[in-house]
């Protein structure tokens, strides 16, 4: 059985989609592009969001939460930072987002009964082997929600991927005087720059190990960037070409460059193998 992540190409956002070995479909972030809506792309593969994860409520990564309704998904399972007062999240989104954020709200009230752990979607024994865990701090001050976004570790066939939100320092502080996360970064494969690769998502001090590969989601526009810092703390893999180029070792890719990004992770004979695909 093989395990499927997609870091969608939507400019300045944030859209990624996993498919776990079991069938399962979950989504980290609902960003899009003018040119392509994440959301209705994977209408066309499923009707059901079996694990809808916002790491954090603000307008680049909520971009097509009305949609959700509009195209009559399902969403079973839904991980957000519930902690956050809306007061806050408001008052750090514009205006013309409040939509939007009045449906993540009222998804967010629907949603408040605990889980079995029989039922999770992310538990190894529920998603075929896939491991799915949010990572998170509720100790920054909120007048950053930056900080309250959660990192998603993926764990299949002995490769981990981590995908963060927009954490700044602060969160990252946080983070790392919690075991599961250094864990979790002290065998990580892939990773995904934080913040669209912006210098505020930048905090040397995660990385315990070098990964195989970092991924940029970024646009064309950037204020700050730190890819290259990225690029030097990864060790290098071998990216395979979509347009049939021979295949490269990188060190880091960005969805501005190298489009969508799909990392494969599986075994094969009975070894595990990690696969990634882009332009």
């Amino acid at each position: 059985m093989t395990g499927r992540v997609i870091i969608h190409d939507v400019g300045h956002g944030q859209a990624v989609h996993i498919f776990t070995p079991a069938g399962e479909s979950i989504v980290i972030d609902l960003g899009c592009s003018q040119g392509f809506s994440p959301l209705s792309w994977l209408r066309g593969i499923t009707d059901t969001i079996d694990l809808l994860i916002v790491t954090h409520p603000h307008g680049d990564h909520i971009d097509e939460f009305l949609l959700l309704k509009a195209l009559k998904f399902t969403v079973r399972q839904f991980w957000r930072p519930k902690w956050l007062p809306r007061e806050a999240v408001e008052k750090q989104n514009q205006a013309s987002f409040t939509q939007k954020l009045n449906a993540y709200f009222e998804m967010s009230e629907r949603f408040n009964v605990k889980l079995a752990d029989n039922v999770v979607v992310g538990n190894p024994d529920v998603s075929g082997g896939m491991s799915v865990k949010v990572h998170s701090s509720s100790s920054c001050g909120t007048s950053n929600i930056n900080n309250h976004s959660g990192v998603v570790v993926i764990d299949y066939a002995n490769s981990t991927i981590i995908v963060p939100g927009d954490n700044e320092p602060a969160s990252w502080r946080a983070l790392n005087e919690q075991p599961g996360f250094v864990s979790a970064m002290s065998r990580a494969d892939v990773f995904m720059a934080s913040h669209h690769g912006r210098e505020s998502g930048y905090f040397n001090e995660i990385f315990h190990r070098k990964p195989h590969l970092c991924v940029v989601s970024d646009g064309r526009v950037q204020d700050t960037n730190a890819t290259p810092r990225y690029g030097y703390h990864a060790q290098g893999w071998v990216v395979h070409s979509r347009k049939g180029r021979d295949s490269q070792t990188r060190n880091c890719l960005t969805t501005r460059s190298n489009g969508h990004i799909e990392i494969s992770t599986g075994f094969n004979d009975a070894a595990p193998f990690l696969a990634v695909t882009a332009e």
